[in-house]
């Protein structure tokens, strides 16, 4: 379903026209509102931190890259035929990437049991149409805040500790969407292209 308008292998033509994409999961506004709220509670202590906008955080499935039209077309053709059923969706507790001596993400934690298989199976999917399958583990998670530059700060580490079993709430997930990026100098901005109903 088209919702608004229209990494693959080999470098694109000049002529082509290309687009960052990625397949995503939106959050309702109650869990965006819960996560906003603890962004409140903790700006205050971190000047390190580029704080993600609540109303855009989503939840990956899969970073597509910089791809032609083409190559999206082939991506929707994939997904059309994808079979998955509807399932919950726990947001709960925080983390830090790569850990808390030197962290460069902060995120809130994802509990779904089967949401690494969904992954797994759009991986298969879009390696028919030769896109190649993720080398490293799928780690869910919701992206709150990147460092500027360098570690974020111990201050941020430590006041986000009382966060650790924070539950945001759960939600039930009937579909997904492939979005495009387009980089601003205020940050991403999503758009969703297509719009595929778990079945």
């Amino acid at each position: 379903m088209d919702v608004a308008g229209s990494a693959g292998s080999g470098p694109a033509r000049i002529d082509e026209n290309v687009m960052r994409l990625f397949i995503g999961i939106e959050l309702p506004d109650g869990i965006r509102e819960g996560l906003a709220e603890l962004q409140r509670e903790l700006r205050p202590v971190s000047n390190s931190a580029r704080w993600v906008a609540t109303e855009s955080a989503h939840l990956t499935l899969k970073f597509l890259g910089e791809i032609t039209e083409q190559r999206a077309e082939e991506v929707h053709q994939a997904m059309t035929v994808l079979t998955w059923k509807p399932f919950p969706i726990t947001v709960k507790g925080i983390g830090f990437f790569p850990g808390t001596r030197s962290p460069r993400v902060f995120w809130a934690g994802v509990q779904a049991p089967t949401l690494e298989a969904l992954t797994g199976r759009i991986d298969s999917k879009l390696e028919t149409f030769g896109f190649e399958k993720e080398r490293r583990s799928y780690r869910a998670h919701i992206t709150l805040a990147r460092a500027k530059r360098g570690p974020l700060d111990a201050a941020l580490v430590t006041a986000a500790n009382q966060f650790e079993e924070k539950d945001f709430g759960t939600f039930n997930v009937d579909r997904c969407f492939l979005y495009q990026s387009e980089l601003t100098s205020n940050g991403p901005l999503y758009t969703k292209l297509k719009e595929y109903l778990l079945s």
